[in-house]
């Protein structure tokens, strides 16, 4: 049950110790970083949300589990907000304390974790979730963090890279093609998919390049504090989450579960866009990814039980 979880973690830790090593030894730095994730930002992550979301399926209560991920998300990242701020962190560091608590790493451990548990019918609420996830992302997470970079500029220049953002366009159109009951043709499929499959290799060695020894010591507090936020505080959200919802079985475990997650791997990559503090969030994410990896032989008992009490 638990193999098909261990192949793709490989993979993602390879491609994370081989960017942190590059980064440790000076053979990279920082710019190099940004440059590549501003390619995964503008390429190849706008491929991974029509070719991910064109799987969904929509019905007449498909709505309350993207609605769950907004029930979840919109409180904790405002009580990360109203924390950075009574801590008296800059904005660069509040927009980041904010945007990697209200990220939650669906793709790569939620989406495993239900398909290996549940089969495709599991996958396919995790997926339900996403798309509440990313709405939410992309529509409030993003815009946040533009307000609160170094970069930000006035609010006509926030919407103007707001409005330019090749995420954005995706997730309408891939949204509107949904409602109108359209698919990608396939031509199209067959092109997007291959950069599609680049996306989290390359999040993975961003995050490696991103993280500097020197900034893990320096953030290692907040950054504990911002981890046990996104997890537990998650947790305990999406589980109040699935009883105001009435959600049970496979729709209350797919909630819990991905309310728990790890912090994105793309919050790097949206807070290097944004300017944010940078080093705060990739400790954050990689923390918490460590965190996950050491829960992960637990996490299809745990979401077995959830559908077996309802």
């Amino acid at each position: 049950m638990i193999s098909p979880l261990i192949s793709p973690l490989h993979l993602f830790l390879a491609l994370f110790a081989c960017g942190t090593a590059l980064r440790l030894f000076g053979l990279v730095d920082k710019r190099h970083a940004e440059r590549l994730g501003a390619f995964v930002f503008s390429i190849t992550l706008p491929a991974t949300i029509l070719v991910s979301l064109d799987q969904v399926i929509l019905s007449s209560t498909t709505w309350k589990l993207p609605l769950a991920a907004w029930l979840v998300t919109v409180p904790l990242t405002s009580l990360a907000w109203l924390l950075a701020r009574w801590l008296g962190l800059e904005r660069p560091a509040q927009g980041g304390f904010a945007l990697t608590v209200g990220s939650i790493n669906s793709i790569y451990f939620a989406f495993p974790v239900m398909l290996a548990t549940f089969g495709e019918e599991g996958l396919a609420r995790a997926v339900l979730f996403d798309l509440g996830q990313t709405t939410l992302t992309l529509t409030v997470l993003y815009p946040m963090a533009l307000r609160h970079g170094t970069g930000s500029g006035s609010s006509l220049q926030t919407l103007r890279r707001l409005v330019a953002s090749p995420p954005l366009w995706a997730l309408a159109a891939i949204v509107s093609m949904k409602v109108s009951g359209l698919h990608l043709p396939e031509e199209l499929r067959s092109i997007l998919t291959p950069i599609h499959w680049l996306t989290i290799p390359l999040a993975s060695l961003v995050l490696g390049l991103s993280i500097s020894t020197h900034a893990l010591r320096r953030t290692w507090l907040l950054t504990s504090l911002g981890v046990a936020l996104r997890m537990g505080g998650g947790l305990m959200i999406g589980w109040t989450v699935t009883g105001f919802l009435g959600l049970t079985g496979l729709d209350r475990a797919a909630v819990v579960l991905i309310a728990a997650m790890p912090s994105a791997v793309m919050a790097v990559i949206y807070a290097s866009e944004a300017k944010l503090d940078e080093d705060l969030v990739a400790s954050m994410v990689a923390l918490s990814i460590c965190l996950g990896v050491a829960l992960l032989p637990w996490l299809p008992r745990l979401a077995g039980e959830l559908v077996d009490s309802a």
